[in-house]
């Protein structure tokens, strides 16, 4: 990454926080900024957001709730917007139903154009699942695309980024959009060069994973017999992708999925006398693969199911970062 010029303090507004993933990566990119206000409904994700996120004199920062209820009016003023707006309407393990979505996901998308509309913050950064970029989701898409032009944006500039391209074993592509106010540079590039740093799976484990992560035999021959694998014997640590029904050998995770998914499982070296090896993912291997270094985010003692669900959900802020940084860099 590069070394940003001198610029004056960004304000953000922080919509479907989370765990704070933009935060997270607008801290990685050197950016100067302070965030304002953040909007999140999920108690267990607000708690997690407040336990690590402070105001600049150590004050919680202000949770505006339900971004439906919000009036954009009595919001601060802020430079930025950013949102990762819930995926699962346009999603391939979701039911896909977009704007018809049964519980009003799909059209959280208005919500953020309703707000960006009044306070009319100078950029736009927003992320979603690849299949909003799809054909079947392309009126949706389009709609997005010309109201923030209409709204006086230009081009929204966006690209499909695979977390495996920047360094962290994980094939997870997301499409990752940006805005500004008057449009953008005309060589803009939404795509940071690629990092190949030869880090496998096997680098991000734990060393001693708790004992209640493991698959009893009994457990392992049930999933061999329902799937029709043959065989967990592996000489490096393995994901099982449950999903497509094999045992990915290129070092690679599957996308972090959340638990009511039930889709992946960490596959360890075969014992010496052949005994095979099935476990689930620690908390902590999650978050190692959505970017965190040990001890950058405190878990706020929440439980594996609501942690794995945060992971699932939020941003891998090594590539936020990365991107972030590669976009800021072409703006100053």
């Amino acid at each position: 990454m590069v070394k940003l010029k001198r610029h004056k303090k960004i304000r953000v507004f922080e919509g479907f926080a989370g765990y704070g993933g933009a935060t997270f990566g607008l801290q990685r990119a050197g950016i100067n900024f302070d965030v304002v206000g953040y909007s999140e409904f999920d108690k267990f994700a607000s708690a997690l957001y407040d336990e690590n996120h402070k105001d600049k004199y150590g004050n919680p920062i202000k949770n505006w709730g339900d971004i439906t209820k919000i009036d954009p009016r009595k919001l601060p003023n802020f430079d930025l917007f950013t949102g990762g707006f819930p995926c699962q309407p346009f999603s391939q393990v979701g039911l896909q139903q977009g704007e018809k979505d049964r519980y009003g996901r799909g059209t959280l998308m208005y919500d953020i154009l309703r707000i960006c509309e009044i306070k009319k913050p100078k950029y736009i950064f927003l992320e979603n699942v690849k299949g909003l970029a799809t054909k079947r989701f392309e009126n949706t898409f389009n709609t997005l695309k010309q109201a923030l032009k209409d709204m006086g944006y230009g081009d929204l500039h966006y690209a499909i980024l695979n977390t495996k391209d920047y360094g962290i074993p994980q094939n997870r592509e997301r499409l990752w959009m940006f805005a500004r106010l008057g449009g953008l540079p005309e060589n803009f590039s939404m795509v940071p060069p690629h990092i190949d740093n030869g880090l496998r799976l096997s680098d991000f484990v734990d060393k001693k994973p708790d004992k209640s992560l493991y698959l009893s035999q009994q457990q392992i021959q049930r999933i061999k017999d329902f799937y029709g694998i043959p065989s967990f014997v592996v000489s490096e640590y393995s994901c099982f992708d449950l999903y497509n029904k094999n045992i990915r050998n290129d070092g690679i995770s599957i996308t972090i999925l959340s638990p009511e998914h039930n889709k992946m499982r960490m596959v360890e070296p075969t014992l010496p006398d052949g005994t095979e090896v099935v476990r689930k993912y620690s908390v902590a291997e999650q978050f190692r693969l959505m970017g965190f270094k040990d001890g950058e985010i405190n878990f706020a003692g929440q439980s594996y199911t609501q942690l794995s669900k945060r992971a699932a959900n939020g941003w891998d802020v090594n590539l936020v970062g990365i991107l972030l940084n590669h976009i800021w860099g072409q703006l100053l």
